[in-house]
């Protein structure tokens, strides 16, 4: 059996001194590199996985990229990033747990607000090659994700493009926020905060699944207008701003009530994204428009009974090759149309389905826990 524990120990111990800084520094890492060959090299190409369906080479490539980031790991602590650790270092397929404690105090935006209450809810799994879960030096929980070499990826500039001065404070800007950007050996790592899957959370009201559209409508509608096309537009890459604990089995009662009017919704995962204006930015809106209905009606189609001329819109949406699908923005116009209609009464409407699919809507199997919201 592969064992992590002696890497595991070394890293730890390194993480625990005050790695030095300026010609040093760079003593510091050229040895450290040596000793762990070069594990960190310019080429983007080290984040790379083979087949995942082949037990031998999934396994290769775990070790691998699990040691790279216990590689880097005291390097993003010497910059005041605290990533998570493996909860059992034996095991290869151990979540991932905090090392340092939560921030005790209320989080405000960008950062999550925190439904759970022990940092055994906060635990999570290593799922993408990119992706380490980490705690800033006020323990606030945050996300590294390498994005690019030297040579700037998709994701890189739509970023900064989003990033920038004119486009960043935009209130129809909802992407995830970046709090940092780190660079290591050409590799480049953004910082952002960890917020939870939009859906992670039952919707209680019709007026917050109203809200929900809105804010993804809007989203692409923005990239859009400033010429980006996300790509990759699918339940697992749309974000709000809460740490929800996941329930153990699908039947368990999931977390309501926590969907207040300041509640913030984002897109992440621009790695397909197709950044200033081309003939594949074109065919980049209709498949984003496409895979938003796709994306949205998952849930919204819970609530026909109430808006009936939602399901029509989707439909048009997904309609790719037509020449009457809509843009983003004329899909978010009749989107506000048919919300408009919704009285005060239509919007505190329980929800009682879960989601929908294939014109099949499935109900909650235990009434949700409601909690406080103060969002």
């Amino acid at each position: 059996m592969y064992t992590l524990s002696e890497d595991h120990h070394h890293v730890c111990a390194a993480s625990r001194v005050c790695i030095p800084t300026g010609v040093c520094s760079s003593f510091y890492w050229t040895v450290r590199s040596w000793l762990w060959n070069y594990p960190v090299t310019e080429d983007y190409a080290i984040w790379d996985t083979g087949d995942p369906n082949d037990r031998q080479v999934f396994e290769s490539d775990r070790i691998r990229l699990l040691r790279t980031w216990r590689f880097l790991r005291p390097f993003f602590v010497s910059r005041g990033y605290h990533p998570y650790v493996l909860k059992d270092p034996t095991d290869l397929f151990s979540n991932i747990v905090p090392s340092i404690p939560a921030s005790t105090e209320k989080m405000t935006f960008p950062f999550a607000q925190r439904f759970y209450r022990t940092d055994a809810d906060a635990e999570t799994y290593f799922f993408s090659p990119f992706v380490w879960p980490a705690r800033d030096r006020l323990g606030r929980d945050v996300i590294l994700k390498a994005i690019s070499g030297p040579q700037p990826s998709k994701e890189l500039r739509a970023f900064r493009r989003l990033q920038s001065d004119a486009l960043r404070d935009d209130p129809r800007n909802h992407t995830i926020p970046v709090l940092d950007y780190v660079n290591f050996n050409g590799q480049m790592f953004v910082v952002m905060p960890r917020w939870n899957g939009a859906t992670a959370a039952d919707f209680a009201k019709v007026g917050e699944l109203a809200r929900y559209g809105r804010a993804f409508l809007e989203a692409v509608a923005f990239l859009h207008e400033h010429n980006i096309s996300h790509g990759d537009i699918l339940l697992q890459n749309v974000m709000t701003d809460a740490l929800i604990p996941k329930a153990k089995k699908t039947t368990d009662p999931r977390i309501a009530g926590v969907r207040g009017p300041k509640r913030q919704y984002a897109l992440i995962d621009f790695e397909t994204a197709i950044v200033d204006y081309s003939p594949e930015l074109l065919a980049g809106f209709k498949k984003d428009v496409r895979d938003l209905a796709s994306a949205l009606e998952f849930n919204l189609r819970c609530i026909q009974d109430v808006i009936p001329d939602i399901g029509p819109l989707f439909d048009s949406m997904k309609e790719f090759d037509s020449p009457a699908q809509p843009s983003a923005a004329t899909a978010l116009s009749r989107y506000e149309e048919i919300c408009g209609s919704l009285s005060a009464e239509d919007l505190e409407l329980e929800v009682p389905g879960r989601y929908w699919f294939e014109g099949e809507i499935t109900y909650r199997p235990a009434p949700s826990v409601y909690v406080s919201d103060t969002a």
